[in-house]
């Protein structure tokens, strides 16, 4: 067999996918014809992450935290996980989402309507889609500011969210469930609750550290506690953030399917290496799946101050901020007895705060 750094792309994710189905059952196991549907089920247009390179980053991430629970690597840590994971063999469709719809579902609150939100989780598009974010997508001040992917996957009783960030190959995957709460619950707060009796942080920080306590056979200290950090991080302040996008896309799939595109692939071929000095051919190029293809940002542009010194009523110069969107309950048809949420978007105000010069 070639050595590892002479396999393509291909050749490595398939390898993996080979060596995980010694962990799994016989049902579990992923066939060597599933395996090239998976990898080739997407090729990713211009400007976001290879749906190859993200699929052999997740595969080895799994590869090394399965080897950890067989070896035992993570007994001496406080509650190690016992059980591996399994690779989902399913083909999901990715829907690309452009960075202006992206960042407006963010700055949008969501609805006050809870029976509303209960009825969208039986939407058809799910039991699972995957949302890809551009290269250039930025959350900002947020141990997420690199969002890559999202997977939103319909479960019996809740609704599973896995949140990928990093640019590169081999995200960091974080996950929380949003339970499926009856009258009176708010949904968000029962998924912070899950969250913490069902230890997900800490199988959150074993996942991270796979990779190198499969390698090296221990972690630095240093290393887990950064990842404690960012899992912490992730609780208080990037949960919220997901949960509401979340709900809003789901929303909109409900009273606006429009935004929902499908293009024809402009290519036929994905990179086999790193250097992307060779491709090879895909079969039966998959359409690429579009969220907000035609939307465009709302901008408004503040009013410029009065700079003059001597004028005591002038104004403070105002940053770049948004206007929160929100969702409205309004009355149509006849006798406007239909009720319908509309999305009023937000705007970005483009502020005219000048830097002072020393």
């Amino acid at each position: 067999m070639k050595k590892w750094k002479n396999l393509t792309r291909k050749e490595k994710f398939l390898f993996t996918i080979q060596e995980m189905n010694g962990f799994f059952s016989e049902s579990s196991r992923i066939s060597r014809k599933e395996a090239v549907d998976i990898y080739d089920n997407e090729i990713a247009p211009y400007g976001y992450l290879s749906h190859q390179d993200f699929l052999l980053g997740q595969a080895m991430i799994s590869h090394a935290f399965n080897q950890n629970v067989v070896n035992g690597r993570y007994k001496k840590y406080q509650n190690a996980p016992t059980t591996g994971e399994v690779f989902a063999k399913k083909l999901v469709p990715a829907y690309y989402i452009t960075d202006s719809f992206a960042h407006s579902l963010f700055n949008t609150d969501i609805p006050n309507d809870q029976n509303f939100i209960r009825q969208i989780t039986s939407l058809d598009i799910l039991p699972m889609i995957s949302v890809v974010f551009s290269n250039d997508f930025d959350l900002g001040e947020d141990v997420c500011s690199n969002l890559c992917r999202l997977s939103i996957t319909k479960e019996e009783k809740q609704l599973s969210i896995q949140v990928f960030s990093g640019k590169q190959m081999g995200q960091v995957c974080y996950a929380f469930h949003i339970p499926f709460v009856e009258n009176g619950y708010d949904q968000l707060d029962a998924a912070k609750k899950d969250f913490l009796e069902n230890n997900i942080d800490d199988r959150i920080i074993y996942r991270t550290i796979a990779m190198d306590l499969w390698q090296n056979g221990e972690v630095e200290e240093k290393h887990i506690k950064n990842s404690k950090q960012c899992v912490a991080a992730f609780y208080y302040e990037t949960m919220p953030k997901i949960y509401k996008f979340v709900i809003n896309l789901l929303c909109l799939m409900t009273q606006q399917p429009d935004i929902i595109s499908v293009q024809k692939s402009s290519t036929k071929y994905v990179a086999t290496n790193n250097k992307g000095f060779s491709n090879h051919k895909v079969n039966n190029v998959p359409n690429v799946h579009w969220l907000g293809a035609e939307f465009t940002t709302r901008v408004q542009y503040s009013k410029k101050i009065n700079t003059d010194p001597s004028d005591i009523t002038r104004g403070k110069p105002k940053k770049s901020h948004w206007r929160r969107g929100h969702w409205h309950t309004i009355s149509q048809g006849h006798g406007r007895l239909q009720k319908k949420l509309r999305w009023f978007e937000p705007v970005f105000i483009k502020g005219h705060k000048q830097e002072v010069k020393s």
